[in-house]
């Protein structure tokens, strides 16, 4: 029987959580304020730990908004908490846990988008103690925790362009991330773009290519969406990271770009809605840098921006994502 009220769930919140951890509430907010418009009934949930099982009547019923995220260390707590559902048997929105196992773990899905023939940069995961994988990666290198999100990982400088610089900073997130794999990548120099793509009744759509421009940075400084430019306020990344949508003069590089996005959705088998990151090459040559499954939908985030720009408003795409999950 089809599910007639919503049970937004998110993941319980420490008190001393940071930025990436806390928009879960915008998030929230977001959710609760596109059913009100659709007239949804519904009521909101904090899970602790990714019990999910601990909830089972106040889910049994309902549509699960599925936002139970993996705060920084714990990567694999979306995943598992998803699948909790999957067991439960009730119907969420958003990615399967088999998909967000996938794309949580950013060594795991550039293979698969390298064996689907889709280009990735150049990179592997690095060992700080064997350092020979630097040998068949041209420099610069950029470096980050394998399983992490929300740029957790790449704060402070994680792009070396000396052997000495890489290893200093492989050894350091090694020591930060206890357990967890080092991903090292050539540094691609060209342009940043974010695709982001909505379930519908007839397939997936992709909503109008965003670009991140980075406005006025130093020459010597690396352009790349960190930490600070997703989560200081106020800082110089933050201020001068500007998401920008490319006109029609573009329109083979945007189509490129779109055909690589859905590529990408349908090897990593996305459901809902997801956004797939890019960036070109010293050639203009676009590669995948990640694949987004359950992508932030605060009202201020690149999938909420690229709906807008497509005319849907919060609510259209809270329609659309319960549908997909209903659909499910």
């Amino acid at each position: 029987m089809r599910p007639n009220r919503a049970v937004v769930a998110h993941t319980a919140l420490d008190p001393a959580a940071d930025p990436s951890t806390t928009d879960v509430l915008d998030q929230a907010r977001l959710l609760e304020e596109g059913l009100d418009a659709l007239g949804w009934p519904h009521t909101t949930l904090a899970v602790a730990g990714g019990r999910v099982w601990e909830h089972e009547a106040a889910l049994a019923g309902s549509v699960v908004c599925n936002l139970l995220e993996a705060p920084p260390g714990r990567p694999q707590l979306s995943a598992s908490a998803t699948a909790a559902l999957e067991l439960l048997g009730v119907p969420f929105t958003g990615c399967s846990a088999a998909a967000l196992w996938l794309t949580t773990d950013k060594l795991a899905t550039r293979a698969l988008l390298a064996a689907c023939g889709l280009p990735v940069a150049a990179g592997g995961r690095l060992d700080p103690e064997d350092p020979s994988l630097l040998d068949r990666v041209p420099p610069p290198w950029i470096l980050k925790p394998a399983w992490e999100d929300a740029s957790v990982g790449l704060d402070g400088v994680p792009v070396a362009a000396t052997r000495e610089a890489a290893l200093t900073r492989a050894r350091a997130l090694a020591g930060r991330f206890p357990g967890q794999p080092v991903l090292v990548e050539h540094f691609l120099p060209g342009r940043e773009f974010n695709v982001s793509l909505l379930a519908g009744s007839h397939g997936v759509e992709t909503l109008p290519v965003a670009e991140i421009a980075f406005v006025d940075f130093p020459p010597d400084t690396p352009a790349f969406v960190g930490y600070e430019a997703k989560w200081a306020s106020g800082s110089f990344e933050e201020t001068h990271t500007v998401r920008r949508f490319p006109g029609e003069g573009e329109g083979n590089l945007l189509r490129r770009l779109t055909a690589l996005a859905r590529s990408a959705w349908a090897a990593c088998s996305l459901s809902g809605y997801a956004r797939v990151d890019l960036r070109l090459d010293e050639n203009g040559a676009p590669a995948i840098l990640e694949v987004n499954g359950n992508p932030c939908l605060s009202a201020d985030a690149g999938f909420m921006a690229a709906a807008g720009r497509a005319g849907l408003s919060a609510a259209d795409v809270v329609a659309r994502i319960l549908e997909a999950a209903l659909r499910r």
